[in-house]
């Protein structure tokens, strides 16, 4: 087993479960002890396997429990749950842990230790679950993203995709056909960014998201 494998399992069953616990035991600090545990959780969120998500949700909700003052793991911990249940459509809780943050971006003036677009993927839940009421924190959102930092397309194409359709269904037209022309030129783009990591920032877009972007446009 390499260093890193007991904390990376794509399964678990109660050997692998007894495993962790000791190696987690004898690891030094409270700092390795959150990092293990919320890259443990992931790799169990990822699967397809029910049971395994359950423990990746077990743990997770350990990590924030046992370590809060893990501040690094701990808001990374928060951001994993808020995309396993957007990608479940479970839009109730999506939106709690994407809340909380975006409530520590604006609140540490800090974006480190995240994918540092969780307030992005929070008006894409309200986008998502039709909360008209809260289209427009969702806008305000968007329109304040510090688009500089997007530096890969297919950040910048979740960017300018999210705003046309908010921009749409607002019904600030103009905005959203720019944006949505934006969008469906970089789904366009297929040189790579990087040259050792071809497949980094292609965009790989559905035709159900080019569709949409073509009807903004078409209106």
């Amino acid at each position: 087993m390499a260093n890193d494998d007991w904390y990376r399992h794509k399964s678990w069953d109660n050997k692998i479960e007894a495993d962790f616990e000791a190696q987690l035991k004898r690891s030094k600090g409270l700092f390795n002890k959150a990092q293990y545990l919320r890259i443990q959780a992931g790799y169990l969120l990822d699967s397809s396997d029910e049971k395994n998500e359950l423990v990746g949700l077990n743990l997770m909700e350990r990590l924030i429990k046992d370590f809060p003052s893990e501040e690094f793991s701990v808001i990374f911990g928060q951001e994993q749950l808020g995309d396993f249940y957007l990608a479940r459509k479970d839009y109730e809780k999506a939106e709690q842990f994407f809340r909380v943050v975006t409530k520590h971006y604006q609140d540490k003036t800090s974006r480190s230790g995240t994918s540092a677009m969780a307030d992005l993927k929070l008006a894409e839940t309200i986008l998502k679950s039709n909360q008209r009421d809260k289209f427009g924190e969702a806008y305000q959102l968007v329109t304040s993203y510090p688009i500089s930092d997007l530096t890969f397309n297919d950040s910048k194409f979740y960017y300018t995709e999210l705003r046309a359709q908010l921009s749409d269904v607002i019904n600030n037209k103009a905005e959203a056909k720019e944006f949505a022309k934006t969008a469906i030129e970089l789904s366009k783009i297929t040189d790579p960014q990087l040259s050792r990591h071809k497949t980094v920032g292609l965009v790989k877009a559905s035709e159900i998201q080019l569709r949409t972007l073509e009807q903004i446009l078409a209106e």
